[in-house]
């Protein structure tokens, strides 16, 4: 879980500033078919053992090699769990994998899924933030948090985000009502970022987006658990989630990374 410091700035003002900021940068040239994404994860998982809720964090690690039609390669890691103390993770010991576990395939075409198989109507994205917000609404329920899930899915589904598109997600970010700029932080690969959060939710859960500063690219997300609840044995405030996009780029084939 990220610890952010804050930031002497009003939300509008400070993300209207990164947009301008963004505005004067350019895309580099396509170089391969390829998309390339590399991703990290951290997922809580809690389990009833011997009447006693335990809580495990799973990292993985999932790299994406992805063509237009939907084929490609998929890399994944499943780590062993990680836990709070040495002393919690013992009612995971006869459950919990030890080794790390590896899927690597080839992934046929249409077999990875996109935003357009699940956002009918509302694909292309647009780069004017008046139409990409009532696109957002529309691949929502409406609320800060979900739309906030919408921008996360926008740059875990294309990959790579070009500079006109990040503008306008960032003029709507600046524009949405009851989002909190929750301040700096660096994340876990040491990259400085700041925070977008959601207000806390109905189950005490917070969703925030974590940005660069320099770029709008989207670095990562984080879930925590701000508010005591009775179906988690946590202490407040805990992660629940946490992702991380560490690389992106375009490559030749499947055996090469940007």
């Amino acid at each position: 879980m990220l610890s952010f410091e804050q930031i002497n700035f009003g939300r509008i003002e400070f993300l209207t500033g990164i947009a301008e900021t963004v505005s004067q940068l350019h895309d580099p040239p396509a170089d391969g078919p390829y998309v390339y994404t590399r991703d990290i994860g951290l997922n809580l998982t809690t389990q009833v053992i011997a009447g006693r809720a335990a809580n495990a964090w799973y990292p993985t690690q999932t790299e994406r090699w992805r063509r237009p039609d939907g084929s490609g390669r998929l890399l994944r890691r499943n780590y062993p769990p990680e836990f709070v103390s040495a002393g919690a993770s013992r009612p995971w010991e006869s459950d919990a994998e030890h080794d790390v576990q590896v899927v690597d395939r080839r992934v046929r075409p249409g077999e990875f899924s996109t935003l357009q198989d699940v956002w009918e109507g509302v694909m292309p994205l647009s780069d004017d933030p008046d139409c990409l917000s009532r696109q957002l609404i529309s691949a929502s329920d409406g609320s800060a948090q979900d739309q906030l899930g919408a921008v996360k899915n926008i740059y875990y589904d294309q990959g790579i985000v070009g500079a006109s598109l990040r503008v306008a997600i960032l003029r709507v970010l600046a524009g949405m009502d009851g989002l909190i700029l929750t301040g700096r932080a660096s994340d876990r690969s040491g990259r400085a970022v700041f925070g977008i959060s959601a207000p806390v939710d109905s189950q005490g859960v917070q969703f925030t987006l974590l940005l660069d500063p320099v770029t709008g690219e989207l670095n990562g997300h984080q879930e925590v658990l701000v508010k005591r609840s009775g179906r988690l044995d946590l202490e407040t405030p805990g992660l629940l989630s946490y992702g991380e996009r560490q690389a992106w780029g375009r490559t030749r084939d499947t055996g090469s990374r940007p």
